[in-house]
């Protein structure tokens, strides 16, 4: 297999991923579907030959101790790309993830306008950005970031693994240190954040409490932290975040977060109505003193509910909310909507609101 012919072909096809599975034909996801390619079957030698390929000698001594490699792979001028080698049965197997060569913008992620307020208005504080897999939140992130570089005269800090996306210094000036080659580890980054006189600081997870711990320090002392996290809704990420702490710390954990958080965002992505690539549906949830309130207490069962009676006075929104907001547009099918909703029953009761 030829590796810039593939990834040509990756680009040209819009595939968010390519899977190379011994025994399956090569595999591109396109819109979140698994379309099979013409050819034959792969064999262990054809997929091993790939990630070879791709690795290099320091990474297949990294994959044999490891079983695992995941890293960044640049084909110039085409784009950057994801690369996650793996053990399957004995055999090597792939997966490759594009990223474009610069980040996308705003608009054209279609992300809503008060997002965009609430990050240009955030001089610190917590911002985090949630979706199930493959539903696009790095892109938002990066979209977010590149807006901080061309609106804000500011030293961003990206902690990344690996490196996906590629910025360019602007108005502010942005550093990228991926984990594992540019720094040894989280605790080595987190202790040259204050050296490197960072303003914002980018997160690529959310999962692990001393990352969570070091997050909440940042954003509750001067800093604009923007977090890229896995869940499928707002409400949950919390729960999440406050499950990662001891039980006897929950207290903590829970005023610590009302005091930090700005804004949380989480994506889904649709099918667009004419069947032509998709869009993503925000769920919004904004920090006022009654959000402060119903998470200090515990709440946060009430979270849902609460966003979506503010949801005229603040703006917020809930997944059944801007799913519905697209069907109305007919912007995407009702079918698709319910395929995508993690609250079918929900919103099936949105949908027959007469407003």
């Amino acid at each position: 297999m030829n590796v810039k012919e593939l990834f040509t072909s990756m680009v040209q096809r819009k595939a968010s991923h390519l899977h190379l599975v011994p025994g399956s034909p090569i595999l591109m996801r396109i819109n979140k579907q698994l379309v099979g390619m013409d050819g034959p079957v792969l064999t262990p030698q054809d997929t091993e030959a790939f990630g070879n390929a791709l690795m290099g000698e320091a990474l297949q001594d990294e994959f044999e101790e490891r079983l695992e490699c995941d890293f960044a792979f640049s084909v110039p001028g085409l784009s950057r790309f994801r690369v996650n080698i793996y053990r399957h049965r004995g055999h090597v197997a792939c997966v490759v993830s594009a990223c474009p060569p610069l980040p996308p913008s705003l608009e054209e992620l279609a992300v809503p306008e008060l997002i965009r307020q609430q990050v240009a208005a955030a001089p610190s504080g917590l911002i985090l950005v949630c979706s199930p897999r493959q539903s696009g939140r790095s892109s938002t992130v990066a979209a977010l970031v590149d807006h901080l570089l061309q609106t804000r005269c500011c030293q961003i800090v990206s902690l990344e693994e690996p490196l996906e996306f590629s910025y360019r210094n602007q108005k502010g000036a942005i550093c990228q240190r991926e984990i594992g080659a540019d720094v040894l580890g989280y605790k080595e980054a987190f202790a040259g954040l204050g050296r490197e006189g960072a303003d914002v600081v980018v997160l690529p997870r959310f999962d692990d409490l001393e990352i969570v711990r070091e997050g909440f320090k940042l954003a509750t002392t001067g800093t604009l932290v923007i977090a890229s996290a896995l869940c499928g809704s707002v409400q949950t990420m919390i729960e999440n975040i406050i499950d990662l702490y001891p039980a006897h710390l929950n207290q903590h954990c829970r005023y610590t977060l009302a005091a930090a958080l700005r804004v949380m965002t989480s994506q889904v992505l649709v099918g667009k109505a004419s069947g032509e690539g998709l869009m993503p549906a925000f769920e919004i949830l904004l920090t006022t003193p009654k959000l402060k309130e119903l998470i200090r207490d515990n709440k946060i069962a009430q979270l849902t509910p609460y966003m979506s009676a503010s949801a005229r006075e603040y703006g917020m929104a809930t997944q059944e909310m801007a799913l519905r907001f697209l069907v109305r547009k007919n912007l995407v099918t009702m079918d698709e909507a319910m395929r995508q909703s993690s609250r079918p029953d929900d919103f099936k009761k949105i949908m027959s609101l007469p407003y």
